[in-house]
């Protein structure tokens, strides 16, 4: 016969209470992003870029023979050219040596339908978040801060660096890619 035990019955109501969201977290420079899991349509290994030649930070790849916009999404949030992107790359190989890892794109789509790809520079992660992690970013952050295309919101975990919670929108549509 099972013991009916109050403190287990708490407990157990308690973790089942909260609501959690599910999030594709990624590494860009040194801080790390998310964008929830309904935005991302896909996540694949990125193949060759090409045809940017003026460094505008839209290229072309393509994808089981479908052509594809490639955003620099480096760019698009930290406002930084890509010849500035390149010499901290081009810095930061020679440092470390030239090892390759596998890059990956993520695929999401623009509010117009468009497949855009996303470049990241870590292995994308799915995580998943409880409510009580949000945190709002400070409005003088927001007004002043150095990185674009993110919501007002903060994720906190206690075994993570802060996750910046992005728009998909803002990051895919083309009206606001060629503003840049």
């Amino acid at each position: 016969m099972a013991i009916y035990s109050p403190v287990r019955s708490r407990r157990t109501a308690a973790r089942q209470a909260e609501k959690t969201r599910q999030f594709i977290t990624f590494r860009l420079r040194q801080e790390w992003f998310a964008l929830p899991i309904y935005a991302v349509q896909k996540v694949i290994q990125m193949g060759k870029v090409y045809g940017d030649p003026q460094g505008t930070g839209i290229s072309l790849t393509n994808y089981q023979g479908q052509e594809i916009i490639v955003v620099d999404v480096a760019r698009r949030i930290f406002g930084e050219t890509s010849s500035v992107a390149e010499e901290r790359k081009h810095s930061l190989s020679s440092v470390v040596g030239e090892v390759s890892e596998p890059r990956f794109m993520l695929l999401v789509q623009s509010n117009s339908g468009e497949i855009v790809g996303l470049p990241v520079d870590s292995t994308p992660a799915m995580r998943r978040v409880p409510e009580s992690a949000f945190t709002p970013i400070p409005k003088t952050y927001m007004a002043q801060g150095n990185i674009r295309c993110i919501s007002s919101t903060t994720i906190q975990l206690s075994d993570h660096p802060p996750l910046f919670l992005l728009e998909a929108n803002q990051l895919a549509e083309p009206q606001q890619i060629v503003g840049l």
